[in-house]
Parts: C-alpha cells; sequence; structure tokens
C-alpha cells in the first residue's frame, strides 16, 4: 500500500532529488577535469607535476640575417662597446597589480647581442666592476684592457598610447563587437668614435604596435532559464619582443652608415627579402653621413696620432712619416690592407710604449709580447699590401710605421729581458699610520680609499 502525499511535499521531494543528482553531477565533472589536467590536483604528500610548455629556444629577430651579412665587412680590430641606453619615457606602472617601469632595464643588453651577431669584435663596457676589483686586488693592471674604438648610446625616449576605436552592434541581445588600440614607441642611438668623440652615426626609430580584439556575445532566456555567451579572441604585438627589432634594426643601421655603401646594400638585401616586409630600408648610397670616410679610413686616423709620438721619438735621420693616408694611386684592395698594415703597427707602437712605462715586470712582458704579435701582422698585412700593387706615398707612410713599430717592438722587448734578472725592490714595511681602520659601513667598491 503506498503512502499518499500532499501535492506540496510530492514537489519539495522533487526538488531536492534534482539539486542531488545535480551536485553529483558537478562533483564527477570535476573530478573527471582534475584527472584530465594532471598538475591541477595533487595528494597532499605528492609533489605537484609541472607543466611542460613551449620548448626553449634561440632569440632571433627579422633582423638577424641583415647583422649577420655584417660579419667581416667591418675591420676586424675595430672594437665595439654598449654604453647606457636609458628608459627616459617616464612611465611606470602601479594600477592593475604592475609595479615598475613599463619598458625593460636591459636595452643595452639588446644591443650588445646585436653587435655579436654582426660578427664585430665587442668589449664589455657593461659591468666593468670585475675588472675594477682585480685592479684593486692587483691582480691585473687596467691597461690590459682592449680600448673601445667606438661605442653606442642613446635612450627609449617616447611611449604614446594612442587612442583606438571599435564597433559592436547587438540585436535582440545577439551581435558581435570589434575595437583596436595602439602604443607608440619611439629611440634613438648614436654611434661615437672613442678616440675623437664625434658621432659618426646616428638613427632614429619608432614603431607603431597593434592591439585588436574581436567578439561575439549573446543574451537569450531559455524558457525562464537567461544563458549569457561570450566569445572573444585578444591580439597584441609583444612590446619588449617588438623593441628588440627596433634595437637590433637601429645597430644595423649605425653600422651600414659607415659601411662602404656597396657593402651595406648588399646587406639590406636580407631585410628587403623578408616575407613580413618589416621597413623599406632605402639605399645607403648617396646618403650623407656625419663622418668623413669609412671605419677603415677612421681605424687608420687613429693610428696617425700614436704614430705621430714614435716618429717624435725617432732617431735623427729616420724617414719622416707621411701624414696623408692612402690615396687613389694604389688598387682598392692594396689601401685596404695598408689600412690594416697602419693599425696593426700603432697597436704595436702603443703596446711598446706601455711596456717600457709599466712598473711591474709581469705586466710589462705581457705588454712586449702584445707589441711582437702586432708588429708581425703589420708586417704581414704590409708584404700582402705590396704584392696587391701598393705605391706611392700611400706605400711610403705605411711601410715607416711599419718600420717604427718593428724598432719599438724589439726596444720593448730587449728592456723587458735586461728587467727580468734585476731584484725586486724589497716592499716597504707598513706603519701603523700608514694602515686605515677599516670601517665596517664603507660599502664602497674595494674597500675605504678606493
Amino acid at each position: 500500500m503506498g503512502l499518499c502525499y500532499p501535492a506540496q511535499v510530492r514537489d519539495l521531494m522533487a526538488v531536492i532529488r534534482n539539486v542531488w543528482l545535480c551536485r553529483t553531477s558537478v562533483i564527477a565533472m570535476v573530478i573527471a577535469l582534475s584527472a584530465c589536467a594532471p598538475g591541477v590536483v595533487a595528494a597532499r604528500k605528492d609533489n605537484m607535476s609541472l607543466l611542460d610548455g613551449p620548448p626553449i629556444q634561440d632569440i632571433t629577430t627579422p633582423f638577424s640575417a641583415a647583422l649577420a651579412c655584417l660579419s667581416g665587412k667591418v675591420p676586424k680590430l675595430a672594437s665595439f662597446s654598449v654604453s647606457l641606453i636609458a628608459d627616459n619615457t617616464g612611465k611606470e606602472q602601479y594600477a592593475d597589480g604592475g609595479t615598475g617601469k613599463l619598458i625593460t632595464q636591459g636595452a643595452g643588453d639588446m644591443v650588445q647581442s646585436a653587435l655579436f651577431e654582426a660578427g664585430v669584435r665587442v668589449v664589455n663596457r657593461r659591468d666593468p666592476n670585475i675588472a675594477i676589483v682585480e685592479s684593486n686586488w692587483g691582480l691585473r693592471s687596467m691597461a690590459d684592457q682592449i680600448p673601445s674604438d667606438f661605442f653606442i648610446s642613446g635612450s627609449i625616449n617616447s611611449l604614446d598610447v594612442i587612442p583606438g576605436g571599435g564597433v559592436s552592434i547587438e540585436v535582440a541581445g545577439v551581435g558581435p563587437r570589434y575595437r583596436q588600440t595602439r602604443i607608440l614607441i619611439g629611440l634613438d642611438l648614436a654611434l661615437t668614435n672613442a678616440h675623437d668623440g664625434q658621432i659618426v652615426a646616428n638613427a632614429s626609430v619608432q614603431k607603431q604596435l597593434f592591439a585588436s580584439e574581436l567578439g561575439f556575445g549573446a543574451d537569450r532566456f531559455l524558457d525562464t532559464t537567461l544563458v549569457n555567451v561570450d566569445i572573444g579572441a585578444l591580439q597584441r604585438e609583444a612590446m619588449h619582443y617588438t623593441l628588440r627589432q627596433m634595437l637590433a634594426f637601429a645597430t644595423f643601421d649605425l653600422i651600414a652608415q659607415v659601411l662602404d655603401a656597396p657593402a651595406a646594400d648588399g646587406c639590406v638585401a636580407a631585410i628587403r627579402s623578408d616575407e613580413h616586409r618589416l621597413m623599406d630600408v632605402k639605399s645607403y648610397a648617396g646618403r650623407r653621413r656625419a663622418a668623413d670616410g669609412s671605419f677603415s679610413s677612421m681605424m687608420a686616423a687613429a693610428a696617425v696620432a700614436p704614430a705621430t709620438v714614435a716618429a717624435a721619438a725617432a732617431p735623427a735621420g729616420a724617414a719622416p712619416q707621411a701624414a696623408s693616408l692612402p690615396g687613389p694611386s694604389s688598387p682598392p684592395e692594396a689601401r685596404k690592407l695598408a689600412n690594416d698594415a697602419t693599425t696593426y703597427a700603432a697597436q704595436a707602437i702603443a703596446s711598446a710604449q706601455s711596456a717600457v712605462q709599466s712598473v711591474t715586470y709581469d705586466h710589462a712582458a705581457g705588454m712586449a709580447n702584445n707589441a711582437i704579435a702586432y708588429m708581425q701582422l703589420a708586417v704581414k698585412a704590409l708584404r700582402e699590401a705590396a704584392a696587391a700593387g701598393l705605391t706611392g706615398i700611400e706605400g711610403d707612410t705605411s711601410a715607416t710605421l711599419v718600420q717604427q713599430a718593428v724598432a719599438a717592438s724589439q726596444e720593448a722587448q730587449n728592456r723587458v729581458m735586461a728587467r727580468a734578472d734585476a731584484p725586486a725592490p724589497a716592499p716597504a714595511a707598513a706603519t701603523e699610520t700608514d694602515i686605515a681602520p677599516v670601517d665596517p659601513q664603507d660599502k664602497r667598491l674595494g674597500g675605504p680609499g678606493n
């Protein structure tokens, strides 16, 4: 015999049964999702499994091929460094969970990587602390550091949000929407000749970063139940990767401006052939240059100063050195080799002078060995230049400087050998007045007094 319930009781039992079934379904769905997504839920004593995302990869830009094309087109002796590339946008973010600068503070490291891609010789001026500490400790001399011939400096100086626009259409709660915004970012870089402080190339670059949002929404009642559906997609260029591309192109542009125009235009093709056609780079032929000549002529001009010092110290009767650079009477290849010989010879003379003036024997021996190595390279380059047709006043100039390099290198080597058997002076005993008390709060690099 069945029980008879009032209608209200039967309805309440139905609601309870539906809620229980719904709860059971939700729990089953959560368990199924956690089983299909390992690493989301784990036992208390078990390690959470880590999710593997996309693989690690080298950072390249669409300008990497153009930078690699520059390898071998810049004189091997020319050394480059990167100075401060500051964030001068003045934009910071403290809302929406963000704290700090909007622009990366590592732009200088990006430019240094671009120089490496270009295959030039790069010396570290980003962090000289280790060299300074080792010099303070007496492990090496700062004179052992390779001097920088050219350095890049500049700033990222504009970051402007451009007002965007969009459209949204709804009919009976159903319709699409679209909107877009843009950010304008700009920077200026300069290439400076470290020998005389002249800015030899400048690059001003800007780009608009594009962002767009596309979506579709629907609000509908199914019987007495409101159903809301919203589907969308947001696309936005990665700000710092885009900035890396701008810095890569600016680095390419700085070097290309000082290269011979045919060599620079040969590398521009690597940019024009890119499938995205990032920018239309004009030919470097006929473009105005801030500096006279190319890398080779500037390196040769920089070598004239130490050569003049050596000529002044040369014994009486020595052949005078011509002050002019290689002229058009010799073939181009011969003039290039003559420039290399001149540069090597200048490096040999400078190293020899450092060896003679050095206080410690180890440093003097190292600089003397450097002088001999540079001198041998100078002699080799001069012989190759002569075989290529070097003649006239440019031949006399290079030969005179190489001759002075040979004499200076041999003199430095003889002086070092004479010092090898000389007893080292005994260090003076330190007195109490010579030793300053150490303040534990003194945070200066190398300790107090440095």
